[in-house]
Protein backbone atom coordinates (compact mmCIF):
# COMPACT_ATOMS: atom_id res chain seq x y z
CA UNK A 1 0.00 0.00 0.00
CA UNK A 2 0.93 3.57 -0.68
CA UNK A 3 2.17 5.86 2.10
CA UNK A 4 -1.32 8.02 2.04
CA UNK A 5 -3.59 4.66 2.13
CA UNK A 6 -1.53 3.81 4.96
CA UNK A 7 -2.24 7.24 6.58
CA UNK A 8 -5.82 6.71 6.31
CA UNK A 9 -5.66 3.45 7.68
CA UNK A 10 -3.54 4.75 10.63
CA UNK A 11 -6.54 7.25 11.27
CA UNK A 12 -9.30 4.63 10.96
CA UNK A 13 -7.65 2.17 13.30
CA UNK A 14 -7.01 5.05 15.81
CA UNK A 15 -10.66 6.86 15.76
CA UNK A 16 -13.04 4.34 14.36
CA UNK A 17 -11.65 0.95 14.63
CA UNK A 18 -12.30 1.50 18.65
CA UNK A 19 -15.70 1.42 18.40
CA UNK A 20 -16.15 -0.54 14.56
CA UNK A 21 -13.38 -2.76 13.58
CA UNK A 22 -15.42 -4.27 10.63
CA UNK A 23 -15.08 -0.94 8.96
CA UNK A 24 -11.21 -1.22 8.34
CA UNK A 25 -11.41 -4.60 6.81
CA UNK A 26 -14.24 -2.79 4.48
CA UNK A 27 -12.28 -0.02 3.54
CA UNK A 28 -9.38 -2.35 2.91
CA UNK A 29 -12.03 -4.10 1.03
CA UNK A 30 -12.62 -1.13 -1.15
CA UNK A 31 -9.29 -0.12 -1.39
CA UNK A 32 -8.56 -3.51 -3.13
CA UNK A 33 -11.29 -3.27 -5.47
CA UNK A 34 -11.55 -0.05 -6.31
CA UNK A 35 -7.92 1.02 -6.61
CA UNK A 36 -6.10 -2.27 -7.43
CA UNK A 37 -8.34 -3.92 -9.41
CA UNK A 38 -10.21 -1.35 -11.08
CA UNK A 39 -7.64 1.36 -11.12
CA UNK A 40 -4.47 -0.50 -11.52
CA UNK A 41 -5.24 -3.78 -12.85
CA UNK A 42 -8.00 -3.00 -15.34
CA UNK A 43 -10.34 -5.63 -13.68
CA UNK A 44 -13.60 -3.83 -13.79
CA UNK A 45 -15.22 -4.69 -17.03
CA UNK A 46 -18.12 -4.60 -16.18
CA UNK A 47 -20.69 -1.54 -15.19
CA UNK A 48 -22.88 -2.84 -12.50
CA UNK A 49 -19.64 -4.26 -11.12
CA UNK A 50 -18.26 -0.73 -10.84
CA UNK A 51 -21.49 0.79 -9.74
CA UNK A 52 -21.73 -1.85 -6.72
CA UNK A 53 -17.95 -0.35 -6.02
CA UNK A 54 -18.57 2.84 -5.64
CA UNK A 55 -21.94 2.60 -4.09
CA UNK A 56 -20.09 0.58 -1.54
CA UNK A 57 -17.37 3.29 -1.19
CA UNK A 58 -20.41 6.12 -0.39
CA UNK A 59 -21.82 3.89 2.13
CA UNK A 60 -18.90 3.48 3.55
CA UNK A 61 -18.04 7.26 3.36
CA UNK A 62 -21.63 7.59 5.05
CA UNK A 63 -21.21 5.73 7.82
CA UNK A 64 -17.63 7.54 8.67
CA UNK A 65 -20.11 10.84 9.27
Amino acid sequence: MTKKVEEYRKALQKYISVHNGKLLKEFDDLYDELHIAGYYRGMLHRVDVVKGALKGAKEFIEKLK
